[in-house]
């Protein structure tokens, strides 16, 4: 009974106030939840379509044709969104070798809805940039590419089509154009609101856009839930969507960011990244009895999955002036009472990966400073001492460990494969005890506030909820890596103290060797990659594919992330006449995210 109401007065409203032009769709309109406009950063997109779907005379070649589609004109870069959930089946970038690269529809994505209510797929061609891979699930109001002008194209535009069977085109406008209209009145007061929400945004990338707004959720023939003004914050790989890491708002003292939630359920191991060096962590167990989960974690946190190697260095061991070996100097981030600071350090320099495997057992066997560490049995107690012994200055090192240890079950690797023998249950986390309480206004996990709610008024009026998140994309560039041998003489040793977690760097100077006079380094140096066909620096793993065959030499993958905090504002529109739709409140989250 709600959803016809609403439908009726959503229509009324409709016509009403909205029917403008020719284009109007008062009778055929569909309004519907689960289907999306493709964008909500220009406004009123019935006059942005530039051409419509069905019969035309093409742009190009002036001969008549059949436009599967509808062109919308916006500039170049504007975030294009999924229209509905489902599944990405291509991202395709055109090849600068192929003759008919220039007549194509450019870089284009198609997405497979997973709605069984609406299935069907749309597609999303022209973009200057794709932001998702094959393979990976999306989500309605997703940010999936940036809308350009490659291909056969006459100006910056989106080509948006919809095909219900998956086989045959039907026109879009009735499914978008409607629902546009909620959309922008919501999106306006959106954007207003972003101010409001305390994003850090992430620097000191060779890539990286502004904060994007897009939809997360639209509730209109379903309830909006109470809005959460503790948001939870993700952080998820672009390429492939695999989640990273997630926290709530508020944020360690002395940390940036916020409060990383350790998964209270087990992952499967499964990233090629642990799969490659696990064999090595679990000799280096039965050696040494450093637990292979902790080695493994160490290792993707402090190298940044293997991207930052000091000199073969990926445990971020500091060379102090006990330290009698190769050093090396590089950048790296302290975090302490006053915030986090970037600063230069000695760190040990090694021949090889393994050599760093078994100076990282030495270093904890050695120390005294990690012998209650090594006393634990738990592996998730030894990310705790790990942090309390101060491996790491980072605020939040055990959790980040322990997440990493959960998400892949790399506590199986184990040679208690991940049971305690005491007990035959598998090892349970202990949270650690080192954090400054939250503020009872941010609880420290997603859980709804458990203020008392104010007492509900009854509503005569109708109302529908949109629901925005902000986010980052940041990381890498693909790049080629130039590595020099070169001769200067020995830097005095004045690095001092522990590592902290990986800083991400993008250079690094390698080992040193000779005598007390002089000292061979290897310099690394990074060049990035450019697409011949866009003549921009490769994000996507299906353009580095693409791109590979024009460099020789050594080639690094674009590593790229999105911090992402969906549900952060919510707009919720109300309607007591036919005539007067308007913006009744704006919520938004609480806290650092």
């Amino acid at each position: 009974m709600y959803a016809i109401l609403l439908g009726l007065f959503l229509l009324l409203y409709f016509i009403a106030a909205v029917i403008s032009s020719s284009q109007s769709l008062a009778v055929s309109a569909i309004l519907t939840e689960r289907f999306l406009p493709p964008q909500i950063y220009n406004p009123d997109l019935e006059n942005l379509i530039t051409d419509g779907f069905g019969e035309r005379v093409h742009p190009v070649t002036g001969e008549p044709s059949f436009h599967t589609g509808i062109d919308i004109g916006v500039p170049t870069g504007t975030p294009v969104s999924s229209s509905q959930d489902g599944v990405v089946t291509s991202v395709i970038y055109p090849k600068a070798t192929d003759p008919d690269a220039l007549n194509t529809g450019g870089i284009n994505v198609a997405i497979e809805s997973t709605d069984e209510e609406m299935p069907g797929t749309t597609r999303y061609q022209h973009l200057s940039n794709a932001l998702v891979g094959p393979g990976q699930s999306v989500k309605k109001g997703q940010i999936i590419g940036l809308s350009g002008n490659t291909g056969r194209s006459t100006g910056p535009h989106l080509h948006f089509e919809y095909l219900p069977d998956g086989k045959e085109a039907t026109d879009p406008s009735p499914y978008v154009l409607f629902m546009s209209k909620i959309t922008d009145m919501a999106s306006e007061a959106a954007f207003n609101a972003v101010g409001d929400v305390n994003f850090s945004e992430m620097n000191g990338y060779d890539f990286k856009t502004n904060p994007l707004l897009y939809i997360s959720h639209a509730y209109i023939e379903t309830v909006a839930p109470s809005f959460n003004e503790s948001g939870t914050l993700y952080t998820r790989d672009m390429n492939s969507g695999t989640v990273l890491g997630s926290g709530t708002g508020g944020g360690y003292e002395g940390s940036g960011g916020p409060v990383i939630t350790v998964p209270t359920t087990v992952g499967v191991l499964h990233h090629p990244f642990f799969i490659q060096w696990a064999p090595y962590a679990m000799d280096s167990e039965k050696r040494t009895g450093i637990k292979a989960s902790v080695t493994l974690a160490q290792m993707a946190l402090e190298s940044n999955w293997g991207r930052v190697d000091i000199c073969n260095n990926v445990f971020g061991i500091k060379a102090n002036s006990s330290w009698k070996g190769p050093v090396c100097y590089s950048g790296t981030n302290e975090e302490d009472s006053t915030g986090t600071h970037h600063v230069n350090a000695a760190f040990r320099a090694y021949p090889n990966y393994t050599a760093s495997f078994d100076d990282h057992a030495l270093f904890l066997i050695q120390n005294p400073r990690y012998t209650v560490t090594r006393s634990k049995k738990n592996p998730f107690e030894w990310a705790n001492e790990l942090q309390r012994a101060t491996y790491a200055t980072d605020g939040q090192y055990a959790n980040k460990l322990k997440t990493l240890m959960m998400n892949d079950n790399l506590v199986s690797l184990d040679q208690d494969r991940g049971i305690d023998p005491e007990t035959g249950e598998p090892w349970k986390d202990v949270p650690y005890d080192g954090y400054i309480p939250l503020p009872p206004t941010a609880p420290s996990t997603p859980t709804p506030p458990s203020k008392p709610e104010a007492p509900v008024k009854v509503n005569t009026s109708e109302s529908i909820t949109i629901m925005f998140g902000i986010e980052q994309l940041y990381g890498t560039y693909g790049r080629q890596v130039h590595r020099t041998q070169i001769k200067k003489p020995k830097p005095p040793t004045n690095g001092a103290g522990t590592s902290t977690t990986g800083s991400g760097g993008t250079s690094g100077v390698g080992s040193g060797t000779g005598s007390e006079d002089d000292s061979t380094e290897e310099q690394i140096s990074y060049t990035n990659l450019t697409d011949p066909y866009t003549g921009k620096p490769v994000i996507n793993l299906e353009n580095y594919k693409n791109v590979i065959p024009f460099y020789s030499g050594e080639l690094e993958a674009p590593r790229i992330f999105v911090k992402d905090l969906p549900d952060a504002i919510a707009v919720t529109l109300e309607s007591s006449s036919a005539d007067d739709l308007h913006v009744a409140h704006v919520d938004f989250v609480k806290g650092q995210y």
